[in-house]
C-alpha cells in the first residue's frame, strides 16, 4: 500500500477553550515566517461551517488545520502530494507536524494552552480511494503500518485500531493509544520546515 494523500488528526485536550478565529493571525504569521512545511499559500476560514474544516493553512503539498469536523476539534495535517516513504513513515511525519503545530500555537499569546492536544487518540485518513477503499481489507493491509508508526508513541505499545465505516467516506482509522508518551516526544526527527 502506497497512498499519496494522507491526513492525520489529533484532538484538542479542551475543545471549548479554543476560539478558531484566534488562530488566523498566528497562521498568517507562520506563513510569513516559513514556520510550516511544504509551500504554504494562504489561510482559509471555514470556522462558520458547523463540524467543518475550520481554519486552514492551505499549501501546495500540505494543509495544516484547526479541524472542527465530526464535532471534535483538533489539529490535522493533510499531505496532498509529493509523499515520500512508507505509509508508516508518512503517518509518523504527519503526527510530528501536528504536534509541532500545536506547540507553535501554544507559544502564541492569543491561542496559548487552548491548542494543547490530547495524546490518547489519532485519526488517520487515507484519501486515495483507489489505493485504499473504505473496507475491512484495507484495514488489514494498513494495520501493520499504523502499528509501526504509532506504537512507539505509547508507553505500553497498546493500540486499539478501529475502522470508521461509511460507504461514501474515505478509509479512516481511529487509533486509541493506551498509556501515551508525552506529546513532545512525538515530534521525532521530523521538522515543520
Amino acid at each position: 500500500m502506497e497512498p499519496h494523500r494522507i491526513s492525520v488528526k489529533l484532538y484538542l485536550e479542551d475543545p471549548a477553550a479554543l476560539d478558531p478565529e484566534a488562530v488566523v493571525p498566528a497562521f498568517h504569521r507562520f506563513i510569513r515566517e516559513d514556520a510550516v512545511g511544504g509551500i504554504p499559500i494562504d489561510v482559509a476560514r471555514y470556522a462558520h461551517v458547523v463540524d467543518g474544516p475550520g481554519i486552514l493553512i492551505v499549501g501546495h503539498q500540505v494543509d495544516f488545520a484547526i479541524d472542527l469536523a465530526g464535532g471534535r476539534p483538533g489539529i490535522s495535517v493533510t499531505r496532498k502530494r509529493d509523499a515520500v516513504g512508507s505509509l508508516a513513515e508518512q503517518v509518523r511525519e504527519l503526527v510530528a507536524w501536528a504536534v509541532r503545530l500545536s506547540l507553535l500555537l501554544q507559544d502564541d499569546d492569543a491561542v496559548g494552552d487552548a491548542a494543547c492536544l490530547s495524546a490518547d487518540e489519532v485519526l488517520v485518513t487515507i484519501l486515495d480511494r483507489y489505493e485504499a477503499p473504505n473496507n475491512d481489507e484495507t484495514l488489514v493491509r494498513a494495520e501493520p503500518a499504523l502499528r509501526s508508526a504509532l506504537e512507539p508513541l505509547s508507553e505500553s505499545a497498546s493500540l486499539d485500531i478501529t475502522r470508521i465505516s461509511g460507504v461514501r467516506e474515505p478509509f479512516a482509522a481511529r487509533i486509541a493509544i493506551g498509556s501515551p508518551r508525552r506529546l513532545e516526544a512525538w515530534t521525532g526527527d521530523a521538522a515543520l520546515a
